[in-house]
């Protein structure tokens, strides 16, 4: 085998290794968005949005409001009773 020949085949194979590396990565990109997708919209967390000092009680599964207007007593007697339901 002349020098030419080798020369080829070491380029060859550096080029599969770097497609199957890009390959790898990208594959790792994609499952990694899904899987954060997936997660991110199995997650069942009832938060509150504050819009210019009113909060509304929102429904983390579906996006509905559950409760308007409330006042920041009501998120504190909120907390409080959800506080206690976990202990």
């Amino acid at each position: 085998m002349n020098k030419n020949s080798s020369d080829l085949w070491n380029v060859i194979t550096l080029l599969k290794k770097v497609i199957l590396y890009n390959t790898i990565a990208t594959v790792v990109i994609i499952l990694s968005f899904v899987g954060y997708l997936i997660y991110s919209s199995t997650s069942d967390v009832i938060s509150t949005i504050d819009t210019i000092g009113v909060y509304n009680l929102v429904n983390s599964e579906n996006g509905e409001v559950i409760a308007t207007d409330l006042t920041p007593e009501d998120i504190n007697k909120l907390m409080e009773i959800l506080n206690n339901g976990e202990n």
